[in-house]
């Protein structure tokens, strides 16, 4: 029993300390995804939403780089949206570049559209 009882506690410790580096990429995730759409700059100007996305790469291609982390937060975050804004346009926007060749959808105008789309597709 005193063998086993150390096992479990690097488990559960490692379990704790995956759950938080999770949590603490998804902070940061929404961290930038915000900073995508609330700085103050000449792409606010813009009704293209990729303006947008185009002035700020380097924090849409940190949001990209957490690939299923991100994407997981996304889907649920689109799941349960009832707006249908830029933000959901962004978020739609990195799980196409997440999902690259395996994106199911063609064919796509808003962020709602996509996650529709997708979803139906992944029933």
């Amino acid at each position: 029993m005193k063998k086993v009882f150390p096992f479990l506690l690097l488990i559960l410790l490692t379990a704790c300390t995956s759950a938080e580096k999770e949590m603490d990429i998804i902070q940061q995730v929404e961290r930038d995804l915000e900073t995508i759409f609330t700085l103050n700059d000449p792409s606010k100007t813009s009704s293209n939403p990729n303006d947008y996305i185009n002035a700020h790469l380097d924090d849409f291609e940190s949001i990209v780089s957490n690939k299923q982390i991100t994407m997981d937060h996304f889907l649920k975050k689109l799941k349960k949206s009832e707006e249908n804004g830029l933000e959901e346009y962004i978020m739609a926007a990195a799980c196409v570049e997440i999902l690259g060749e395996k994106n199911p959808v063609n064919e796509w105008s808003t962020g709602k559209e996509w996650y529709e789309k997708y979803s139906a597709t992944n029933e």
